[in-house]
C-alpha cells in the first residue's frame, strides 16, 4: 500500500484544492500539522451519513425493509451531534438526488460516497464524491453542503471539478460522457447550486 493510500485524505485533497491551486507549497505544510476536528465538522460528518442511509435505500438498496431503514436511522439518531433538523435537510438533499435521477426516461447510474482518483491530473489525488449520476453523456456530481457559515458556489468550483475529472477516467469505457452538470447542495442556507461545463472545458482547466 502506497503512503497516498494509508492516508485517510490526500495531500492533494479535493476539498482543500482551493487552496493548493492558489498556493501550491500549502499542501506540503498542511502535512506537518495534526488535523484538527470541530463541532461543525463532526456534525456535518454525521449529516453526510444520513444522507448516504438515505440515498442507498433510494438508488443502491431499493429492497431495504422498512424496519431495517428505521434501525439504521435510529442508530444514526443517537449520536451526539444529532438534532431534529438534520433530517428535514437530509431529507431536502435525497429529493435532490431524486429529481436529476428521475429526470431521465431510464434509471441511471447513482454511486454513493463513491471514491475517484484524480491522480492523472495532481500526484497521488483522490477524494470521495458525495454522489455521482451517469445517464447517457450526462454526468452529475451532487456535493452536500451542511454549513451555515459560508454560502459555496458550484460555478468552477475545483473540488467538483476534480471529482468529474476523476469520475470520466473512472467511467470512460461505459459513459462517453460529454456534459459535466455540478450541483451544492446547501440546504441549512438554501443555497442550491449549479454549474454546467463540458468535459473539454474541464480538461482544458486541468491542462492549464
Amino acid at each position: 500500500m502506497t503512503a497516498a493510500l494509508a492516508r485517510n485524505h490526500a495531500i492533494l485533497s479535493a476539498s482543500s484544492s482551493k487552496q493548493w491551486l492558489n498556493c501550491p507549497p500549502s499542501a506540503r505544510l498542511r502535512e506537518r500539522f495534526p488535523e484538527e476536528t470541530s463541532e461543525a465538522a463532526a456534525e456535518g460528518t454525521l449529516a453526510h451519513r444520513f444522507c448516504e442511509l438515505k440515498l442507498r435505500r433510494l438508488f443502491l438498496e431499493p429492497g431495504m425493509a422498512e424496519k431495517e431503514f428505521k434501525s439504521r436511522l435510529g442508530k444514526l439518531k443517537k449520536e451526539p451531534h444529532y438534532s431534529p433538523e438534520m433530517e428535514r435537510f437530509t431529507d431536502e438533499y435525497a429529493d435532490y438526488v431524486q429529481q436529476i435521477a428521475y429526470g431521465y426516461p431510464a434509471a441511471p447510474y447513482v454511486a454513493v460516497e463513491k471514491r475517484v482518483d484524480y491522480g492523472h491530473v495532481a500526484p497521488e489525488g483522490f477524494g470521495t464524491a458525495d454522489c455521482i449520476i451517469l445517464q447517457g453523456k450526462d454526468l452529475h456530481i451532487v456535493d452536500f453542503k451542511y454549513g451555515k457559515g459560508v454560502v459555496v458556489s458550484a460555478e468552477g468550483n475545483s473540488q467538483l471539478a476534480l471529482y468529474a475529472l476523476g469520475a470520466i477516467r473512472a467511467y470512460r469505457l461505459i459513459y462517453p460522457v460529454e456534459r459535466v452538470c455540478c450541483h451544492i447542495v446547501q440546504p441549512r442556507v438554501r443555497n442550491f447550486s449549479q454549474w454546467e461545463t463540458s468535459v473539454e472545458n474541464l480538461e482544458a482547466w486541468a491542462e492549464d
